[in-house]
């Protein structure tokens, strides 16, 4: 398929730089010139704007940055969608996939709105919507793209899970379609649990140390349960990077916002803060 990718960090450019292996015809675009200049130096397709990516394109997948500032922000998924739906000319069906992290129920009450809004044109006919979260570690993205544990697609219509199943199927990984909002629930309850893990095991960490014992030794004896394995078992260091911090932010804060008080969860993000001033590994 030919396939644009607007937004071409750590997930945008794994996720190009895959289908691209499994020879479908990839663009990328992102506001970043560095960031084009890179892609190109690498033998890339790239556009200089939204609207050439989308336009010689089925699939556009939408892989920009959702920060947390007090909240998620949400303002370079809304300019990339408005993007996207302006370049949309309904001459063809073409399906729109989201792979930026989002609380429930934005694609189906955020992305659909201002695609329809912008376009002019009807969802589930003229394009087609799909959320479809990403499971990468920063540090091995593509490895991790190509070799899929699992693939998710929240689809608005069945014909976009239709296209995106159709693309996923080489990677001949179990292939999960659900519905927008629980796809995008299932990416934030994978980060919170992988989380709770790294927090659990820290603290495990200080006890250890308290008395006497190897904790990395004790980590990994408990790890050889196939329930546990080794993922987030060695501590004193707290978790960091793109993903876990802010998302656990967010999660706590979409309980919240609906009248539950997430305890758990709360215990997570303050054991992290508490390892952040012990080791001083703080971002």
């Amino acid at each position: 398929m030919r396939i644009a990718i607007i937004g071409s960090g750590v997930v945008g450019r794994a996720t190009g730089l895959g289908f691209r292996k499994h020879g479908n015809n990839v663009t990328f675009y992102d506001i970043d010139e560095e960031k084009r200049e890179a892609l190109r130096k690498e033998g890339c397709s790239v556009a200089e704007s939204v609207e050439e990516a989308v336009s010689g394109s089925d699939v556009s997948f939408v892989c920009v940055q959702t920060p947390f500032n007090n909240g998620v922000d949400l303002t370079y998924l809304r300019d990339a969608v408005v993007s996207v739906a302006k370049a949309l000319d309904g001459r063809s069906y073409h399906v729109v996939a989201v792979r930026s992290t989002v609380p429930p129920s934005t694609t189906r009450r955020i992305v659909v709105p201002l695609l329809c809004e912008y376009s002019g044109l009807k969802v589930g006919v003229d394009f087609g919507v799909c959320f479809n979260p990403e499971f990468l570690r920063e540090a091995s993205a593509l490895q991790d793209f190509l070799r899929p544990s699992r693939v998710v697609i929240g689809e608005v219509d069945r014909k976009a899970g239709d296209m995106l199943e159709e693309l996923y199927k080489p990677f001949e990984a179990p292939i999960i379609r659900t519905s927008p909002d629980a796809a995008e629930m299932i990416k934030y309850v994978a980060n919170a649990f992988l989380a709770t893990k790294i927090s659990f095991f820290n603290e495990v960490y200080l006890l250890c140390v308290e008395l006497g014992l190897d904790p990395d030794s004790i980590a990994e004896t408990v790890a050889l349960d196939p329930r546990i394995g080794e993922y987030g078992i060695y501590g004193g260091r707290p978790f960091k990077g793109r993903c876990l911090p802010k998302d656990l932010k967010a999660f706590i804060q979409f309980f919240r916002e609906r009248g539950v008080e997430p305890t758990l969860l709360s215990a997570v993000l303050a054991v992290n803060e508490k390892m952040e001033k012990i080791s001083g590994d703080v971002e």
